[in-house]
Formats: structure tokens, sequence, C-alpha cells
């Protein structure tokens, strides 16, 4: 068992604690002295009354973090949450992309129209865009980074 010698307001108080944990202790105490400092001319003449409102600085101080805590924590699980809808939206553009690589692949192999090629007076889509393939691919990559920088995996920018 060790001791250690805190000053707090001015006066020594000699505090046991265990060995190894010196540093510490002395840390926590320099910690509650600046409580005590700000007290300013607040300070009471009795110490047990200086020490309470000290402990009362630091426990507003310690709930102030929590609260900051738990801000965070719903935060971090609002950021999962997208982050998972954003992983199925990309999982969804990669089947859509390997799809139209499938059909490209059979309609070239084919030399054919796609199964489902609308009449030749219809009003061209989206999907008769020849750049669609390597856009959504495109697309695609950019929502895993994204994915990727919400679960803290990806370099951020």
């Amino acid at each position: 068992m060790s001791e250690v010698t805190l000053t707090i307001g001015g006066r020594d108080y000699a505090v046991s604690c265990a060995d190894g944990e010196e540093a510490h202790v002395a840390r926590l105490g320099a910690e509650i002295d600046r409580k005590f400092q700000q007290l300013g001319r607040n300070v009471s003449t009795k110490d047990a009354q200086n020490m309470l409102f000290a402990a009362l600085l630091l426990a507003d101080e310690l709930h102030e973090a929590r609260k900051e805590g738990e801000a965070l924590r719903s935060q971090v699980e609002e950021a999962g949450a997208e982050r998972e809808t954003l992983a199925a939206q990309v999982a969804e553009a990669r089947r859509a992309v390997e799809a139209a690589r499938v059909e490209a692949a059979r309609v070239e192999a084919a030399g054919t129209q796609p199964a489902a090629a609308p009449p030749a007076d219809a009003a061209p889509t989206l999907f008769d865009d020849p750049e669609l393939g390597p856009a959504l691919e495109r697309f695609a990559d950019l929502l895993e980074t994204c994915a990727d920088k919400l679960e803290g995996k990806g370099p951020s920018t």
C-alpha cells in the first residue's frame, strides 16, 4: 500500500492507495484542486463544505459528459442504420448491374435483341443507354465508399 499527499485548497491530505496508483491518484487530486479553485471567493471556512462544492462541480461535469456520450451513442446508432440502408442499396445496385451485364452478354452472344425489347416505335428508355451499366457501377462503388466511411473502414476526406 502506498500513500500520496494531495494538496487541495492549500491544505495537504494523506491518501492511501494501491501500489502503482500514486500518479493516477495525484492526477485526480489535482482535478479536485482545480474544481476547488473554481469556487473562488465562495470558499467556506468549513473544509467539508468546500469539498462538497468541488465534488458537486465534478459531478455536474460528469453528468454533462454522460449526456454527451448518450448523444454520441445515438448518432452512432443512426449512422449504423443509415449504413445498413446504404449497404442494401449498394447490393441492389450491384444486382442490377450484374443483371445488365448478364443480359448484355446474352444479347452479344446470341446476336439478338434483349428479351423484352420494346417496339421500334417506342420511346427510348433509360435502359437503352449504353452508358448505364458503367454509370451504375461507378454509383455502386461510390455508395460502397460512403458505407465504408460510415463504418470507419475507409479513408476520410
